[in-house]
């Protein structure tokens, strides 16, 4: 495994693959235009990346929970 920030995916602890990793970098960046092109303000889109990071963190914490009841 790498110590370099995004070469693992968190979620399951699995290697994430340079193309994995780029093509996650392109659909942001295609998600990001196309939100801003539809008219989201910066606040909006803030809003928006914290409720994501909201539900990744739940999915961590329920992973993390299941993978103790399991041991």
């Amino acid at each position: 495994m790498s110590d370099k920030p995004g070469s693992e995916d968190f979620t399951y602890g699995s290697p994430v693959t340079p193309d994995r990793a780029a093509a996650a970098r392109l659909l942001a960046r295609s998600f990001y235009r196309e939100l801003r092109s539809s008219g989201y303000t910066a606040n909006q889109l803030i809003a928006l990346s914290t409720a994501l990071i909201e539900l990744i963190t739940l999915d961590l914490q329920r992973h993390r929970q299941g993978a103790r009841s399991a041991a």
